[in-house]
């Protein structure tokens, strides 16, 4: 994603409307170096022991940004029974949005927004980028985030899986893999909002996945049509962090208004 259209999708220069005016394992330890299973996967078990691996948790870090590496948006998201999630836009100060989900509600404010902050009910047509008239911002994006449904849906998807061997990312011990995937089948499956579908892709899309030695995702790497690049960076898995209702945080309206 180029930075232009990463920092307008994402509600940098946001408007006043938005500040809200199979497998188990699959793989098998090899007894010659004693590798994880994790570093064994091949096609036929590679995605679902990570989607299985995925579905067993319930919180991430995740930093979102391009190939550059640097994540102009950071989320704290929990799905377990009550989904919450903590965003933050941006890479300049001043510059800065912070997106709450809590409670059933979207809370919007930070620096961009004058430090005020206005809510919306999370499942508000508003707030899920249903209303033309309203521009959610990287609202309907944040609430459509769903890692586990993210590798679900690449399951089915996947062609072509290659091990690229053991590296390092981000500090983790990883081993790398690179999938080819049909992105047609994978878009099909991802929610109309979701980051995956914010990149124009070629039908056959190169993914670079990085999994650590319990199979949960380290990174995922791959590039758009033109300049596109999307880069995800998984930390603090299972760790969660609470998200705190800001004070003094004006409603916008109704549903009807």
């Amino acid at each position: 994603m180029t930075r232009a259209r990463t920092l307008t999708q994402w509600g940098i220069g946001i408007s006043a409307a938005v500040v809200l005016t199979a497998c188990g394992g699959g793989g098998e330890d090899d007894p010659e170096d004693d590798r994880p299973a994790s570093a064994s996967y091949g096609l036929e078990t590679l995605m679902p022991a990570v989607a299985k691996a995925v579905g067993e948790e319930d919180y991430v870090h995740l930093g979102i940004g391009d190939h550059r590496g640097r994540a102009e948006v950071q989320v704290d998201l929990a799905w377990a029974d009550d989904p919450e999630l903590r965003a933050l836009t941006g890479d300049e100060p001043g510059e800065f949005l912070e997106f709450r989900r809590v409670s059933g509600r979207m809370y919007v404010g930070g620096e961009a927004a004058d430090n005020t902050w206005t809510w919306l009910p999370d499942d508000d047509p508003r707030a899920l980028g249903e209303d033309e008239d309203f521009d959610s911002g990287a609202a309907s994006v944040l609430l459509a985030l769903d890692v586990p449904g993210d590798y679900e849906a690449l399951v089915e998807a996947v062609d072509k899986v290659q091990n690229e061997g053991e590296e390092e990312a981000a500090g983790v011990a990883s081993t790398h893999y690179v999938v080819t995937v049909d992105s047609q089948a994978w878009r099909d499956a991802l929610p109309e909002h979701s980051v995956h579908r914010q990149f124009d892709v070629e039908d056959a899309l190169r993914l670079d996945l990085w999994i650590d030695e319990a199979s949960l995702p380290v990174r995922l790497e791959y590039s758009g049509t033109g300049d596109d690049d999307a880069r995800i960076d998984y930390t603090n898995w299972g760790t969660p962090v609470a998200v705190v209702e800001p004070e003094d945080a004006r409603p916008v309206g109704t549903r009807s208004s």
